[in-house]
């Protein structure tokens, strides 16, 4: 299955997009021919696909056939200690502590962003200013007192952490989930919405309506 926050290797020639691709784009698929899985409704037979540059602001948006990446690395392939247990910026010495909290929960889970892009990589993009962005399967719904145990122990971590948790309708922020809100934010394919509860049927009759809005 194809996910949000996916690694895909690619052969740039199979890149769909409507606009031109920037240069610094095309630099950067060239040092890592990789693409990252956007939360985004694609066309029938695509994947949303986003390229990623050096600097924050260098993302990129384009498309790709289905069938046709070369292989696939998803966040929780990324959590084996050696592949960071020698890199000692704040952000892999995070991600060491990260993965011995939440092994306490037998959670599934990976690094994504700058960290996983570099861990599967190899190319070096996690700077000083880096945060530690944590995927956290969650298909079933997880008690909000682990949630909060979870937050308070990331607090010990020498880079800031951010956790979403990913469910089979979208995504939402861990820390958000266990401060208690009444309403939570949850990113999915066709955009933002604000439920109580992120497992529950009321986030399908919300997408239904993103879906349909008339």
């Amino acid at each position: 299955m194809i996910d949000p926050h996916d690694l895909l290797k690619i052969d740039a020639k199979h890149l769909i997009s409507h606009l031109p691709i920037p240069d610094w784009a095309i630099q950067a698929l060239n040092m890592a021919p990789y693409v990252v899985v956007r939360r985004a409704h694609a066309p029938k037979g695509q994947i949303a696909a986003g390229i990623r540059g050096k600097a924050r602001n260098e993302r990129f948006g384009a498309f790709l056939p289905a069938d046709s990446f070369i292989c696939q690395i998803k966040p929780e392939d990324l959590t084996e200690s050696t592949l960071f247990e020698n890199k000692p910026s704040p952000v892999f010495l995070s991600l060491k502590l990260a993965s011995e909290i939440l092994a306490k929960h037998k959670l599934v889970w990976g690094p994504g962003g700058s960290a996983g892009f570099e861990l599967a990589t190899g190319i070096v993009t996690v700077t000083a200013e880096s945060d530690l962005d944590i995927v956290l399967r969650a298909p079933k719904s997880i008690p909000i007192h682990i949630a909060a145990e979870i937050i308070h122990a990331m607090k010990s971590c020498p880079a800031r952490v951010d956790i979403q948790a990913e469910t089979p309708a979208g995504s939402f922020s861990l820390l958000e989930y266990a401060n208690g809100s009444a309403t939570m934010l949850v990113k999915t394919k066709f955009g933002p919405i604000l439920c109580e509860n992120p497992w529950k049927s009321e986030m399908n009759k919300s997408m239904e309506l993103l879906k349909n809005p008339s």
